[in-house]
Parts: C-alpha cells; sequence; structure tokens
C-alpha cells in the first residue's frame, strides 16, 4: 500500500484567489463555530409563501422561495439576539468578541462551470438587516444571478457574518 504522500499524481502550486480560498480555509479552523439545526411544521410557511407569490405575480414581480422566508426569518430572529452575529478576531495574541452592526447573509449557490463541473460560491447580501422584505429578495436573487452568470467580484465575499446553506434535497432552491 502507498502512503498519502506516496501516491502518484502532479503536484500544482495553489495560486491568487485559490490559495485566498486555502488560507481562509485554514485559519476558519481555528475559529468557534455553532451550527443549529431545527425541525418544523411547513404548513404555515407554504401558505404565505403561496400568498406571497399570488400577489407579486398578480403584478409580474416573479416569485418567492423557501430559502427567501427562512433566510428572512433568520434576519428577523437576529433583530432580538443580535449577539448571534458577533464575530470572532484574534490581534496580537489576544482573542476578541466582534459586535457587528449589519448582517451580511451569505449565500451558499452552487454554479456550473464552463467544464461541465460543479463549485459552491458564498456571496453575500450586504446589510440585509437593513432591507424591507421585497429589496431583501431582489438583492437575494441578484446575488444568486451574478453568480451564475460569472459576474461575482470579490467585494460580494468580503465581510459575510452569517452564511446560509441549502442542503438542496428538498426541493427549496432559489429560482
Amino acid at each position: 500500500l502507498q502512503s498519502a504522500v506516496e501516491i502518484a499524481g502532479e503536484r500544482l502550486q495553489i495560486r491568487g484567489p485559490a490559495l485566498k480560498i486555502v488560507e481562509n480555509m485554514e485559519t476558519s479552523l481555528t475559529v468557534p463555530t455553532a451550527t443549529s439545526v431545527r425541525q418544523i411544521q411547513i404548513k404555515l410557511l407554504d401558505e404565505n409563501r403561496r400568498w406571497v407569490n399570488r400577489h407579486l405575480e398578480s403584478q409580474s414581480k416573479g416569485k418567492t422561495s423557501y430559502t427567501h422566508f427562512i433566510a428572512w426569518a433568520i434576519l428577523k430572529t437576529l433583530q432580538k439576539y443580535p449577539q448571534m452575529n458577533d464575530g470572532f478576531e484574534e490581534a496580537e495574541g489576544t482573542a476578541y468578541r466582534v459586535k457587528r452592526e449589519d448582517v451580511n447573509l451569505g449565500v451558499a449557490v452552487d454554479v456550473q462551470k464552463k467544464d461541465g463541473s460543479r463549485t459552491l460560491l458564498v456571496p453575500n447580501v450586504k446589510g440585509a438587516n437593513r432591507m424591507k422584505f421585497w429589496q431583501f429578495v431582489q438583492a437575494y436573487q441578484d446575488v444568486i444571478k451574478r453568480a451564475r452568470d460569472g459576474k461575482l467580484q470579490v467585494s460580494d465575499f468580503q465581510g459575510t457574518t452569517l452564511s446560509l446553506t441549502n442542503p438542496g434535497t428538498i426541493g427549496t432552491t432559489s429560482s
């Protein structure tokens, strides 16, 4: 048996944005994280989404997804529990809690690359907590569209304070 070091293959030095991602991933291993899983009855959410979508369709404004409502619920919850948007920073060996005013909500987007492979991008909606629901939906959709069209900028990834990932296995994708 070969060890991992002995396995044949070409080694390519990681550079540019990919290197920054690696550095951020390595650093993220030192940051405390929390994951919360909740099971909820979907009937009320489904009824409200249908009502909103009927209203939007009558104005030719598109549709909302379950994910829009879940993200909105998270934003509203952060009004009651703002400490959940706090961050961690270490400077000169001292740990700090960073109290953030804005929620820059990271949205995981599954993107198909030109070669057919897939990648996950997590741009964010800046200042999502300061938006009205419809403004938030539009900003959210804009980030998704730009991700899929390959038009994101580095600034779209910077400053994320909280991320929402949709596992997609339940059919709650945004389109």
